[in-house]
C-alpha cells in the first residue's frame, strides 16, 4: 500500500452551494486526506484543508456511481469522483486507511488483535442477517404483485427501499470485516 494517493477530486461546499475541484493527496502513515486549490499549490504546501480519518465511516449513494460521503466527528463531506473506477480506487485506500488508525485508536495495534475466530464470528452473523434482509426483499416483492391499494403499495415501496440501503450497508459492512480479518491475519504472523 503506497503511503499516498493522490489525484482531482470535487467537493461540494455550502458556501458556493456546487461542487469545487480541488487536489486530493492522502496520507496512509498521517490518517489525513488533504485537499488544495491545484496541483501546482500542493506543490507550494498551500494546504486548503484536511479531514481526519481516524473513526470516519465512508457511504456510497446508490444512486450515483461517481459520488460518496465521508463522515467523521458529526460532519459528512460530500465528494464526487471522476467516474466509479476512480471512486472505488478512492473508496480502497480512505477504507484502508481509515481502518489502520481506527485500529490504532482501539487499541488493536499495540498488542491485543481480535483473532480470526472472532472476525469470522461477525462475518457470520452478518451474512445471516444479510440472508435475512434478502429473504424479507422477496417478501416485499410478492406483496406488491398482488397489492391493490396506492397508499399500501406506497408503504411497501419504502420499506423495500429501506431494506435495500441496509442490504447494501451489510454488504459493505462484511467487505470492511474481511479486510479487517486480512489485516489482523497479516499483523498476527508478523508478531
Amino acid at each position: 500500500m503506497a503511503s499516498i494517493m493522490e489525484g482531482p477530486l470535487s467537493k461540494w461546499t455550502n458556501v458556493m452551494k456546487g461542487w469545487q475541484y480541488r487536489w486530493f493527496v492522502l496520507d496512509y502513515n498521517a490518517g489525513l486526506l488533504s485537499y488544495y486549490t491545484s496541483k501546482d499549490k500542493m506543490m507550494r504546501g498551500s494546504r486548503r484543508g484536511c479531514v481526519r480519518l481516524r473513526g470516519a465511516v465512508i457511504g456510497i449513494d446508490d444512486e450515483d456511481d461517481s459520488t460518496f460521503t465521508i463522515t467523521v466527528d458529526q460532519k459528512t463531506f460530500h465528494f464526487q469522483a471522476r467516474d466509479a473506477d476512480e471512486r472505488e480506487k478512492w473508496i480502497h485506500a480512505l477504507e484502508e486507511t481509515i481502518l489502520r488508525h481506527t485500529l490504532q485508536l482501539q487499541g488493536l495495534d499495540s498488542g491485543f488483535v481480535p483473532s480470526v475466530q472472532d472476525f469470522d464470528k461477525k462475518l457470520t452473523e452478518a451474512d445471516a442477517y444479510l440472508q435475512i434482509l434478502i429473504e424479507q426483499l422477496k417478501l416485499f416483492d410478492d406483496k406488491l404483485q398482488n397489492c391493490k391499494d396506492d397508499e399500501q403499495r406506497k408503504k411497501i415501496e419504502t420499506l423495500k427501499e429501506t431494506t435495500n440501503s441496509m442490504v447494501e450497508s451489510i454488504k459493505h459492512c462484511i467487505v470492511l470485516l474481511q479486510i479487517a480479518k486480512a489485516v489482523g491475519t497479516h499483523h498476527l504472523l508478523a508478531v
